[in-house]
Protein backbone atom coordinates (compact mmCIF):
# COMPACT_ATOMS: atom_id res chain seq x y z
CA UNK A 1 0.00 0.00 0.00
CA UNK A 2 0.75 3.67 -0.37
CA UNK A 3 1.69 4.99 3.08
CA UNK A 4 2.53 9.20 2.04
CA UNK A 5 1.48 11.17 4.13
CA UNK A 6 -1.67 13.16 2.97
CA UNK A 7 -0.86 17.04 2.27
CA UNK A 8 -2.85 19.65 0.52
CA UNK A 9 -4.55 18.70 -2.41
CA UNK A 10 -3.17 19.89 -5.84
CA UNK A 11 -4.10 19.74 -9.70
CA UNK A 12 -1.84 18.01 -11.62
CA UNK A 13 -1.27 19.89 -15.24
CA UNK A 14 -1.19 18.10 -18.80
CA UNK A 15 2.23 17.20 -19.25
CA UNK A 16 3.52 20.42 -21.69
CA UNK A 17 7.09 18.93 -22.00
CA UNK A 18 9.02 15.91 -20.76
CA UNK A 19 10.29 17.44 -17.68
CA UNK A 20 8.03 20.34 -16.99
CA UNK A 21 4.73 19.40 -15.13
CA UNK A 22 2.30 22.38 -13.95
CA UNK A 23 0.58 21.82 -10.57
CA UNK A 24 -1.64 23.86 -9.04
CA UNK A 25 -2.12 23.52 -4.94
CA UNK A 26 -5.59 24.97 -4.20
CA UNK A 27 -5.11 25.40 -0.50
CA UNK A 28 -2.19 27.77 -1.34
CA UNK A 29 -3.77 29.52 -4.25
CA UNK A 30 -7.16 29.93 -1.60
CA UNK A 31 -4.48 31.44 1.02
CA UNK A 32 -2.68 33.96 -1.93
CA UNK A 33 -6.43 35.53 -2.30
CA UNK A 34 -7.27 35.76 1.19
CA UNK A 35 -4.34 37.33 2.19
CA UNK A 36 -4.20 39.68 -1.22
CA UNK A 37 -8.07 40.87 -0.50
CA UNK A 38 -7.33 41.33 3.08
CA UNK A 39 -4.39 43.98 2.11
CA UNK A 40 -6.86 45.35 -0.46
CA UNK A 41 -9.40 45.87 1.93
CA UNK A 42 -6.79 47.33 4.59
CA UNK A 43 -5.79 49.68 1.90
CA UNK A 44 -9.24 51.03 0.45
CA UNK A 45 -10.61 51.59 4.31
CA UNK A 46 -7.32 53.52 5.05
CA UNK A 47 -7.49 55.51 1.82
CA UNK A 48 -11.61 56.15 3.35
CA UNK A 49 -10.28 56.99 6.84
CA UNK A 50 -7.83 59.54 4.88
CA UNK A 51 -10.33 60.85 2.85
CA UNK A 52 -12.81 61.49 5.94
CA UNK A 53 -10.18 63.27 7.96
CA UNK A 54 -9.44 65.46 5.24
CA UNK A 55 -12.84 66.37 5.19
CA UNK A 56 -13.28 66.89 8.85
CA UNK A 57 -9.70 69.30 8.75
CA UNK A 58 -11.26 71.40 6.00
CA UNK A 59 -14.18 71.83 8.26
CA UNK A 60 -13.00 72.78 11.20
CA UNK A 61 -10.40 75.04 9.43
CA UNK A 62 -14.02 76.77 7.76
CA UNK A 63 -15.15 77.06 11.25
CA UNK A 64 -11.78 78.50 12.68
CA UNK A 65 -11.56 81.27 9.94
CA UNK A 66 -15.14 82.25 10.97
CA UNK A 67 -14.75 82.31 14.84
CA UNK A 68 -11.40 84.17 13.66
CA UNK A 69 -13.19 86.94 11.57
CA UNK A 70 -15.84 87.26 14.35
CA UNK A 71 -12.96 88.12 17.13
CA UNK A 72 -11.21 90.25 15.09
CA UNK A 73 -14.43 92.19 14.11
CA UNK A 74 -15.39 92.61 17.97
CA UNK A 75 -11.17 93.95 18.38
CA UNK A 76 -11.79 95.96 15.86
CA UNK A 77 -15.01 97.41 17.84
CA UNK A 78 -13.28 97.61 20.91
CA UNK A 79 -10.51 99.56 20.10
CA UNK A 80 -12.51 102.34 17.99
CA UNK A 81 -14.09 102.36 21.48
CA UNK A 82 -11.19 102.70 23.62
CA UNK A 83 -9.30 105.07 21.32
CA UNK A 84 -12.50 107.28 21.78
CA UNK A 85 -12.02 107.32 25.40
CA UNK A 86 -8.61 107.48 25.14
CA UNK A 87 -9.07 111.26 22.84
CA UNK A 88 -11.69 112.42 25.48
CA UNK A 89 -9.47 111.86 28.54
CA UNK A 90 -6.79 113.26 26.90
CA UNK A 91 -8.57 116.64 26.32
CA UNK A 92 -9.91 116.44 30.01
CA UNK A 93 -7.16 115.31 32.00
CA UNK A 94 -4.33 117.30 30.28
CA UNK A 95 -1.53 116.97 33.18
CA UNK A 96 1.16 119.24 31.23
CA UNK A 97 1.36 122.34 33.28
CA UNK A 98 2.44 124.67 30.59
CA UNK A 99 -0.87 124.01 28.72
CA UNK A 100 -2.85 124.75 31.44
CA UNK A 101 -2.95 128.56 31.12
CA UNK A 102 -3.74 128.39 27.22
CA UNK A 103 -6.30 125.76 27.93
CA UNK A 104 -8.77 127.97 29.65
CA UNK A 105 -8.68 130.88 26.61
Amino acid sequence: MNEKPKTARSYRGNVIDDNLVLSFNFKFLVNILLIGGSILYGWFSLQQRITKLEEKILLADRQIRGLLDKHMETEREERLMLEKEVGFLQKKLNVNPFSWKWRDK
